[in-house]
């Protein structure tokens, strides 16, 4: 019998770990030292020792050689997250349904921009000054904290808040920390006073289940020439898909994005400025938006937009008064803002036109088609007929007032109107027949075949509250899950009892 050589064992031994399409367990031993998940060698490593790289351990189905791992042994080095990215589109998509794979990487890259946000921090001139007022720092006042914050009280003692200011200026270089969410609003208000108050309000909800080219992102073979040559992918085997590949359900939504930004908004950010041309909307100068997921963990965008040659807000009450300048506004509802297609007039006659779940798995008519006005009007309201008609629903919408009523939180049944308006305070609407159908912007309802929403801001002092709502919507933190307090005085009591005397005051903090 020839002996085997390394690359023979390892198929053998993972073949014998391979149960029914799945991996099978691992034996694995505990060590004194935590794990090393720095690719590189450390500092007091040479560069010539042979090191463990912690990828390639982690995932032997993903990196059966032991060969491969990201930031290992390599001739030429590759950035952290240029790595995970190129492993991500590889074209088995083995990386992209692993369970664990991305969220490591991403807790990994999280960690780093923790270090190297502290280490900024503690380079500061003002650190030092500081870190001798935290020294003074004991157990007993964390704790009293601890409790006060689970009482939802505030916190009065200025050492404790000196260093919640660190911590807060430390996370806010995190990607997805809500106190990265908070330096947006000072964004915003920046992007206010330079280009004027914004124009629009724009949510766009992607319809990833029944979209073809998500679909294709996840490795299914459809012809996107011709969608009517065999039917695509079930409901289920296409929600299926989408459950075990997260990534091509978020590389979807950023090309779907980036598409509406480009084509239908004629809005091309670089990195120092907005290059646009006029689109639907007009010319689009400017826009910020920020990405949410929802309750089954899919993607929709909020986004605040500005418009080319917007008036002054202090110009806009007067302008508001005059006939021509109102005219106008309704002119611009009239093409951009709808709520009515013949047969929205009632639920009676909404019911008769067919609910087709699946009108996302389609295209938009052809441009030279003869009867592409009449196509064009019918994917239109096949669309807003199954996406923007409302049903108030528990768990969904109905809340709880402080009465102890449900209500619904997007405000259904909305205000109807016969036709499009815009009055001397700035108050305006579009034509709406029936009071549970949402609004949607033609362009993208035609082309996205998804869920839309637009709001227009005139800017006048009824419109002021809705900009400070837009503001605290758009930037909200996530759900409070934790005790601040409760993590720092356990942290702080671990490392008083671990860690020895050193002289350093930064090593110490």
């Amino acid at each position: 019998m020839s002996k085997l050589t390394a690359s023979e064992l390892m198929i053998w031994g993972l073949s014998n770990l391979w149960k029914q399409g799945k991996e099978g367990g691992y034996f694995v031993w505990h060590g004194q030292q935590p794990v090393n998940d720095f690719g590189h060698p450390r500092r007091d490593e040479p560069c010539t020792t042979k090191h463990f790289n912690f990828f390639a351990r982690a995932f032997p189905g993903l990196f059966p050689y032991g060969e491969g791992g990201i930031e290992g042994d390599q001739e030429v080095a590759v950035d952290f997250s240029k790595h995970i990215w190129w492993l991500l589109c590889y074209h088995d998509h083995q990386f992209q349904r692993h369970p664990t794979f991305s969220f490591v990487a991403f807790g990994i890259m999280q960690r780093r921009q923790v270090l190297s946000s502290a280490w900024l921090k503690m380079n500061r001139k003002t650190f030092k000054k500081d870190a001798r007022l935290l020294l003074t720092l004991t157990l007993e006042k964390l704790q009293t904290v601890q409790k006060a914050e689970e009482n939802n009280a505030p916190i009065s003692d200025p050492l404790i808040q000196l260093l919640w200011k660190h911590v807060y200026a430390t996370g806010a270089r995190v990607i997805g920390s809500d106190y990265s969410r908070y330096q947006l609003c000072s964004q915003i208000w920046s992007t206010s006073i330079m280009l004027n108050p914004p124009s629009l309000w724009i949510t766009i909800n992607p319809g990833d289940l029944h979209d073809p080219i998500v679909q294709v992102f996840a490795g299914e073979n459809i012809n996107l020439d011709d969608l009517r040559e065999k039917p695509g992918p079930s409901k289920e085997k296409c929600a299926e898909n989408m459950a075990l590949n997260p990534y091509a359900a978020a590389k979807f939504f950023h090309f779907l994005i980036q598409t509406i930004l480009t084509t239908l908004f004629g809005a091309e950010a670089t990195t120092q400025r907005i290059h646009s041309h006029i689109e639907i909307f007009g010319e689009v100068i400017g826009y910020f938006g920020l990405v949410e997921s929802q309750g089954r963990g899919t993607l929709h965008l909020h986004m605040l937009v500005w418009l080319k040659n917007t008036p002054l807000s202090e110009d806009v009450e007067d302008l508001l008064a005059t006939e021509d300048f109102r005219q106008r506004v309704q002119e611009f509802i009239k093409k951009n803002i709808w709520a009515y297609l013949p047969g929205f007039e009632s639920a009676e006659e909404l019911k008769k036109i067919p609910n087709n779940v699946e009108v996302a798995y389609s295209h938009p008519p052809d441009p030279d088609s003869l009867n592409y006005d009449s196509e064009i009007m019918d994917l239109e309201r096949k669309v807003a007929r199954n996406k923007q008609h409302h049903t108030c629903e528990l768990h969904h919408c109905l809340v709880m007032d402080k009465g102890g009523r449900f209500v619904c939180k997007q405000h259904a049944p909305f205000e109807t109107a016969d036709k499009d308006f815009i009055d001397e305070n700035g108050c305006w609407g579009m034509k709406r027949l029936y009071e549970f159908i949402n609004a949607w912007v033609p362009g993208i309802t035609i082309n996205a075949r998804c869920n839309n929403n637009a709001k227009l801001l005139t800017n006048s002092r009824e419109m002021i509250n809705i900009l400070f709502y837009v503001m605290a919507y758009s930037t909200k933190k996530q759900g409070r899950s934790y005790n601040l307090s409760a993590i720092m005085t356990k942290g702080f009591a671990y490392h008083a009892k671990q860690t020895t005397y050193v002289e350093d005051i930064r090593d110490q903090q």
